[in-house]
């Protein structure tokens, strides 16, 4: 967003040398997440990432970007990349649950058992069970199952470690699920055989 330094309160500007800063900070927390998911969140319709002085928040439907109408946007606050939390993580969480659960449409999300190919709403289903488990790696995950998957994807990529410790199970059906090539080629061939 424009003149987003100049819009932010004096502590932030003095984190970040000039305007590119941020952007840069967010693209290298975004570095670890697999290639075959941006794949597919590439080949999907809407779905945005935008930085803003305002709230980080994800929110699902129609928005107004620069006088143009997009759909589904994970709006990104300058103020958590100056903390360095963990938040813009948490909120493309929810962009790529909505998008592996119904391709950012209306409709059940990845963690609540839906799926774009049949093996993501097997993978969502058991996601539901993880989250009754009542692990979660802090209080934030232990909010909904939306929650539980966002942030749990945010620890595996910031802090995989502290994932493990805390939620054992959840760490490695991550790694078995998003982070796992076959994971992504059988979707990848469900995917051919139900376009056909």
């Amino acid at each position: 967003m424009p003149d987003l330094l100049v819009q932010s309160p004096p502590w932030v500007r003095a984190v970040f040398d000039h305007a590119w800063v941020p952007v840069r900070m967010l693209a290298q927390q975004l570095q670890c997440l697999p290639a075959a998911l941006w794949a597919f969140l590439l080949s999907c319709q809407g779905g945005y990432v935008v930085l803003t002085a305002g709230e980080s928040q994800y929110a699902p439907g129609p928005a107004t970007l620069r006088r143009r109408t997009v759909q589904n946007v994970a709006w990104i606050s300058i103020q958590d990349l100056a903390r360095n939390s963990e938040r813009p993580l948490h909120i493309i969480g929810h962009l790529i649950d909505h998008h592996l659960g119904c391709a950012g449409e209306e409709g059940p999300w990845f963690s609540e058992g839906g799926g774009v190919v049949p093996i993501w709403r097997e993978e969502g289903a058991r996601l539901q069970g993880l989250f009754a488990l009542g692990y979660g790696v802090d209080e934030i995950a232990r909010l909904s199952l939306r929650d539980y998957f966002a942030q749990s994807l945010a620890y595996y990529c910031r802090d995989r470690k502290h994932l493990n410790m805390v939620d054992p199970p959840m760490e490695r059906w991550l790694r078995h699920t998003l982070w796992n090539r076959t994971f992504w080629q059988v979707a990848v061939q469900g995917q051919r055989s139900s376009d056909t």
